[in-house]
């Protein structure tokens, strides 16, 4: 998998956790009003999963600098895979519905996230090697 910085592939870990934890509590009716007032308060829930997709996706690339495919580290494979599978998962949940947009919001936060880090560091390495 390439070499692993340790702290943001931890801080990764927990992110997915948590939003992993609230998708789950979400489908079995466990703080549902919690987490729907959550959504209420940033304007919806299609601004939570976009801002939590970008915040997975940019850890993602700052957990590993190793890319396996399309620019992409394992780890951003891995993930959009997983909110592909939660966000499909709901279709068969009574208490969740699916929605194409979750999904392509889902999907397009983990790549913009990912690949915005991605252009960051570039630019941070082409700096510092014109000093």
């Amino acid at each position: 998998m390439g070499k692993i910085d340790k702290t943001p592939f931890i801080i990764l870990m927990l992110l997915i956790f948590l939003f992993g934890s609230a998708s789950i509590f979400k489908s079995s009716g466990i703080l549902g009003n919690e987490i729907h007032s959550v959504e209420i308060a940033i304007n919806g829930a299609i601004y939570l999963h976009l801002c939590a997709s970008l915040l997975l996706g940019a850890f993602c690339r700052l957990a590993t600098k190793h890319n396996i495919c399309l620019g992409l580290p394992p780890t951003t494979i891995l993930l959009v895979l997983l909110v592909i599978i939660d966000e499909s998962l709901q279709f068969f949940i009574p208490l969740r519905q699916f929605s194409w947009l979750d999904m392509l919001v889902n999907v397009f936060g983990v790549l913009a996230g990912t690949y915005t880090i991605n252009v960051i560091l570039r630019l941070r390495s082409n700096i510092k090697n014109l000093s």
